[in-house]
């Protein structure tokens, strides 16, 4: 009998600990979920201005021009999967130029895009508002969660990959063509999010 107490005392050590921060990600999740409701979601797009640059200081402005123009190509369509397909909070576009301005809440060096990727001064929310951000990128590796594929992923306001219980990113999946991969993403997003918030 001692011997069964003695191994519940030493499972009950291991377990206590876990099961602990279990609950605080639960919790911080919940808070999270509720603050994005209520909030403002960031959508970052790529400009690839350095590459450009880079291209048309070498004389390759074919390639430079070809470049920008599918950039901009992929990004008008991210804009319009979110317009069409998402509603869980309001969203705003940047270039990841403004990154840092973003995550040091310097608002006011960030112009905010328009639908035809038009900086334009006039866009503008609640400062004060919580907000997250999104982008499609490669998946990090987190909480044992798979690693290495694309993905629409949502992050915190200093740009920290979110964590589960919290519905963090939807798969991208690459034999679809792009724009329904994209659309798909961001529509599977929303409905999360929102299954999340009900629970």
């Amino acid at each position: 009998m001692k011997k069964l107490i003695f191994a519940f005392a030493i499972i009950s050590i291991f377990i206590s600990p876990c099961f602990g921060q279990t609950q605080q990600l639960k919790k911080i999740s919940k808070q999270q979920i509720n603050q994005l409701n209520k909030g403002v979601l960031l959508v970052r797009l790529k400009a690839k201005k350095k590459t450009i640059l880079k291209l048309r200081k070498s004389g390759k402005d074919n390639l430079a021009n070809k470049i920008e123009q599918q950039q901009a190509e992929l990004n008008k369509k991210i804009v319009s999967a979110f317009r069409d397909n998402f509603e869980f909070c309001s969203t705003y576009f940047f270039f990841s130029e403004h990154s840092k301005s973003i995550k040091d809440k310097q608002f006011s060096n960030v112009i905010f895009l328009n639908d035809n990727l038009v900086p334009d001064s006039i866009i503008k929310f609640d400062y004060n508002a919580n907000f997250f951000i999104a982008e499609f990128v490669t998946l990090e590796q987190n909480d044992h969660a798979n690693m290495g594929f694309e993905a629409l992923v949502i992050r915190n306001d200093q740009f920290v990959q979110l964590k589960r219980p919290f519905p963090y990113y939807a798969r991208t999946f690459g034999s679809l063509p792009i724009k329904q991969k994209l659309e798909k993403a961001v529509r599977r997003m929303n409905k999360k999010l929102y299954k999340f918030l009900k629970k």
